[in-house]
């Protein structure tokens, strides 16, 4: 997915690129100096688009923490073997009012009063 880019900023270490703030239904992938490459769900990057092209110092150390933060939780999401998490830990949750939509699976062979499906041949 090509991002336009909106910003580029100087940090220490180099100098980050932020695209524009647009929902295409994918993560935004930040190239972050001294940190790597940074996996940001849309949602979360339109939070942190602010901070981190604020002309405040401190609002770019909170996003650059931030980062560091999505990172560190990718990081040990994937050692674990689990999903990656996008969201830091010091972040607002959401309400969810999904419902668990999943239905039980059974691999026990078939009952025995079942007759087995004859052969096409």
């Amino acid at each position: 997915m090509h991002r336009e880019i909106a910003r580029r900023i100087a940090i220490t270490g180099g100098v980050l690129v932020l695209p524009v703030v647009a929902y295409y239904g994918v993560p935004v992938v930040l190239e972050v100096p001294e940190i790597g490459s940074v996996l940001v769900s849309e949602e979360n990057y339109a939070r942190l688009y602010d901070q981190l092209s604020s002309s405040d110092p401190q609002q770019l150390d909170v996003g650059i923490a931030a980062l560091r933060t999505i990172k560190a939780n990718e990081a040990l999401e994937q050692a674990q073997g689990g999903t990656v998490n996008m969201v830091p830990a010091d972040a607002e949750p959401e309400e969810s009012n999904a419902r668990d939509l999943s239905e039980p699976v059974s691999f026990s062979s078939p009952t025995k009063g079942r007759s087995r499906p004859r052969p096409l041949y």
